[in-house]
């Protein structure tokens, strides 16, 4: 056959090659001559000891690798163009000689470079051998299954086994010489010099990308993967294969690639599979697609329909229906951890993990699409994966495939349709709990409104408010995070409208439920799990929809903390009173659990975790709540509950961190304690309270205890209210210390005792009367609690002290005016601080006669005991204690629907407000 008869398909399509041979008249025989054979690794092995030539078998000098390593690509790539486009090459000769060409280039490359290196440093040794060392090079993606295309960038990791030194007189680390060498290699792969370039090199897979290193030890890169190891990286390493290099003789890597195994396998195919490592890797293609797409519109005005590799229906989406597979299923099932995309699919196909049926057509469009792909590069020698837009292009690439221009369309189109399909399909099988996109119309044919259907929809459920429905349905689809959301996400949303709808319909109040979920739908749309948790679960659905119609403020809470929606499906336990003892021994164990490699505490999780249990009990007590089953003070004596055993455990994590580098494992716990004022004092927080905390501590063997107490107390304060990814446990304030902000954060007890016996104002002492020991030491606790009786039961003057509580009760008013006409429930006269005001007296002026007052028991209980001991009107103790009881209830009421102030029209509560007023007349009077 002549070389014009072999050669004019390829010549008619590639601009590259008519490039070449014009530049080139003697190389157009070559090729005709080399294209009648395969190209297998011995050919490229053999192609290039003809280039380099007759000689010694050391290592080559630096620029005749580069010259040759070019000269070498040349002719792999224009003999497989002609090959493949003369339908001689089969998919698996193409990719399998280009991976074979990179693995002898950066072997090539290495070798040169490390061994010029040694001759100024020396060779680097394995301690434990005394064998020289050699690089650990992994190719990644496509290089590392052995299917590279015509014109692949090739990524890279760069490892070595042991730290140490070189042997020469100029000594320097392994880290560095092995950083030296892997900097020196890149120019001989990818930078571009009159004879091209062999391949455009990436070495940001490599543990912390650009800012990390160029060189990793094994025991880093394990350090790293334990630790700090994410879902897209278990993506990338699952087709990582470290390439067979060596630059010194009398090596033997075969320990450090055991080592390396042992570490890799573990991190990809892991024995469980949870249900959040689904929805990273799918953020992260959706995140590739994205990224993809706002390049190629901004520089080409391209859409993804044009883009084979990363489009919809393109080889991407094979890609991640055969690895999601293997990352699920591959840790049980050791036959699917193939590096080969193809083999991994025949593995699946063999395994009844995808039906035959669909093995076979996702093979026969990865085929098709890949020759396409190679095509495309072919034409130019460039990395391209867009399809032509020019008809005379379009008509040359179908020529290219041997097919008719409509034929090939036609092929095209129904592969990528098998592929899209089969990718929405590919994520139930994973676990999502439902398709990704509905069978509906195709992503081009959506409106930017909903349709018309969903417009009657909301009509017939919504009524009168439908309009405004409508609108903020619009209002959804058009936001930038439904926008920016892949279209299998957009999709999900819009399935999910109409089961919002008609779930909100069955509500007290459908047309603020609806709201509230488009809210709550908007706000989780980054994270698809939920999305298909709220499209899979309709009693889940209808759960959340009761709870956000009842309140705005749980409604914020469901979307502020949304992995709160997973407890919802358990709605039987969700309703359960919390085991407080039980939590507190299961939340001990968990911390334990959160170490480091080093076995030191990880404290960023523990942190978190901490939170996350904060949040799911008080969405456990929350749903009691809004459910009717928990009265205001229930509610408020769980909530405490909670805060006490979360403040326990802090102290107990925090201690050993304030003992740095010299703490020990029999460390004794602190002679430290927490008191509780306000409202965790008297036990009635609610959902958002702050908690007014004092820190007192007792250790006199200790004589540095003054900074060593409040270095815990800054510590605790830390841990408590820094804001996380989990977000914040509580807000803390330390004002009620003594001398205030001006004090110390940790008091000593005497100091403290000293202090509220001397010179605390009398607002402290009415503050003191709510005051409570909560966890810590307890000698410290019955220490605080002395001296709170003591306080309480020193000698007053009731008039002098009615004056300084009507000066104080002034000041608040003050501090919180009302220039409304409604009533502040809390800070009117005749509201919640009158009552409180009047107990605190009662406790403080009485308790010396009647110590029965003295334990710290709350208003309603001290009025009952105040009125028994002939103390206020036995008649009006009853009425203000309910007026108390029902101003609670309204506050509760009123936070929960969001109001920002607790106020009630003017005309309510008359009656509760005038009995409030009539006991403040009686025990304090104006």
């Amino acid at each position: 056959m002549s070389s014009a008869i072999i050669l004019d398909p390829a010549l008619r399509w590639s601009g590259a090659l008519r490039r070449k041979i014009g530049a080139n008249a003697p190389f157009e025989q070559w090729l005709a001559q080399a294209a009648v054979q395969s190209i297998t690794r011995k050919t490229v092995q053999a192609w290039f000891e003809e280039l380099r030539g007759a000689g010694p078998d050391a290592a080559l000098p630096v620029a005749d690798v580069r010259r040759i390593l070019r000269q070498l690509r040349e002719r792999v790539f224009f003999t497989l163009m002609v090959r493949d486009i003369n339908g001689a090459a089969p998919l698996h000769e193409v990719v399998g000689a280009m991976s074979a060409l990179a693995d002898l280039a950066v072997a090539q490359a290495y070798e040169s470079v490390a061994a010029s290196l040694a001759e100024t440093h020396g060779v680097p040794i394995d301690p434990h051998s005394g064998r020289p060392q050699e690089l650990l090079i992994l190719g990644m993606g496509k290089l590392g299954g052995r299917e590279l295309n015509v014109s692949s960038d090739i990524d890279l990791i760069m490892l070595y086994g042991e730290e140490g030194e070189t042997t020469g007189r100029r000594r320097i680390s392994h880290h560095e010489f092995y950083g030296r060498v892997t900097q020196r290699m890149m120019p001989v792969l990818s930078e571009m010099d009159a004879d091209g370039q062999v391949f455009r090199t990436d070495l940001r897979l490599r543990p912390d990308g650009d800012s990390g290193p160029l060189a990793w030890s094994l025991e880093a890169l394990e350090n790293y993967l334990v630790s700090q190891g994410r879902e897209w990286e278990r993506y990338a390493w699952l087709k990582s294969r470290v390439i067979p290099c060596k630059a010194f003789a009398g090596s033997d890597p075969a320990g450090q690639l055991e080592q390396l195994e042992s570490l890799r396998t573990p991190f990809v195919y892991r024995k469980y599979f949870d249900f959040d490592a689904l929805a990273a890797l799918r953020g992260l293609r959706e995140r590739i697609r994205q990224d993809w797409q706002r390049r190629a519109l901004a520089r080409t005005g391209v859409d993804t329909v044009h883009n084979i590799k990363l489009g919809d229906g393109g080889i991407r989406e094979i890609e991640f229906i055969v690895q999601l597979s293997q990352l699920i299923r591959g840790g049980r099932m050791p036959s699917l951890q193939q590096r080969s995309l193809l083999s991994a699919l025949h593995k699946q196909k063999s395994a009844g993990v995808i039906a035959p049926e669909v093995a076979d057509n996702l093979e026969a469009a990865y085929c098709f699409l890949r020759r396409v792909e190679h095509m495309l590069q072919y034409r130019e020698d460039e990395q391209t994966h867009l399809l032509p837009r020019d008809e005379a292009q379009c008509l040359g690439l179908a020529q290219a495939m041997g097919m008719t221009l409509p034929d090939f369309e036609a092929r095209l189109s129904a592969h990528r349709a098998f592929v899209e399909q089969s990718f929405r399909n590919a994520f139930r099988i994973a676990g999502m709990g439902g398709d990704d996109e509905q069978n509906g119309d195709a992503p081009e044919q959506r409106a930017d409104t909903p349709c018309g259907n969903l417009i009657e929809h909301i009509r017939q459920h919504i009524g009168a408010q439908a309009p405004a429905i409508c609108q903020r349905v619009d209002a959804l689809m058009d936001s930038h995070r439904i926008r920016s959301l892949p279209e299998s996400s957009r999709k999900r949303v819009e399935t999910l409208l109409p089961a919002i709808i008609s779930t909100a319909a069955k509500t007290e109040h459908p047309d603020q439920t609806a709201i509230r979920l488009l809210t709550l739908v908007e706000s989780i749309a980054q994270r698809s799990a939920y999305l298909a948790l709220l499209a899979e679960y309709p009693d889940t659905l209808a759960r959340v929809a009761r709870i956000v119609s009842a309140s705005p403020w749980a409604s914020q809470f469901l979307s502020r903390f949304p992995l709160l929606l997973d407890s919802l499906i358990e709605w039987h336990s969700l309703l359960e009173p919390p085991d407080f003892a039980q939590i507190a021994q299961q939340l001990h164990n968990e911390l334990d659990a959160c170490t480091l490699p080093d076995g030191q505490p990880d404290v960023e999780q523990q942190m978190n975790l901490m939170r996350d249990l904060q949040h799911q009990i008080t969405f456990q007590l929350l749903a009691q709540d809004l459910e009717g089953v928990l009265t205001v003070e229930h509610l408020a004596d769980r909530l405490s509950a909670l805060a006490d055993m979360l403040l326990a455990e802090t102290i107990y994590r925090v201690w050993p961190l304030v003992q740095g580098k010299n703490r020990r494992a029999d460390l004794a716990p602190p002679q430290f304690a927490i008191i509780a004022y306000g409202k965790l004092g008297g036990k009635e927080i609610g959902y958002a309270s702050d908690l007014d905390l004092v820190f007192l501590y007792d250790d006199p063997s200790d004589d540095d205890a003054s900074e060593i107490y409040a270095k815990l107390g800054r510590r605790m304060s830390s841990w408590l209210s820094t804001m996380t990814s989990s977000g914040r446990l509580y807000e803390i304030d330390l004002r009620l210390r003594p001398d205030g902000d001006a004090g110390l954060l940790a008091v000593s007890v005497d100091a403290f005792a000293q202090y509220q016996t001397q010179h605390a104002w009398a607002w402290e002492h009415q503050a003191i009367t709510r005051a409570r020991f909560v966890t810590g030491d307890a000698q410290i606790g019955k220490r605080f609690e002395q001296i709170r009786q003591q306080v309480l039961l020193l000698p007053r003057d009731p008039q002098a002290f009615k004056t300084e509580v009507r000066t104080m009760r002034a000041k608040i008013g003050a501090g919180h005016p009302n220039r409304t006409p409604d009533f502040d429930l809390k800070h009117d006269r005749g509201g919640m601080v009158d009552v409180e005001f009047i107990t605190q007296y009662l406790v403080l002026c009485h308790s010396r006669q009647y110590p029965v007052l003295l334990d710290n028991l709350g208003n309603i209980a001290l009025l009952r005991l105040a009125a028994e001991a002939g103390l206020i009107p036995a008649d009006l103790a009853p009425r203000v204690a309910d007026a108390y009881r029902e101003f609670r209830k309204r506050q509760h009421a009123l936070r929960l629907q969001g109001a920002e102030k607790a106020r009630v029209p003017s005309d309510q509560l008359l009656k509760e407000r005038a009995a409030v007023r009539e006991l403040w007349n009686v025990v304090i009077g104006d």
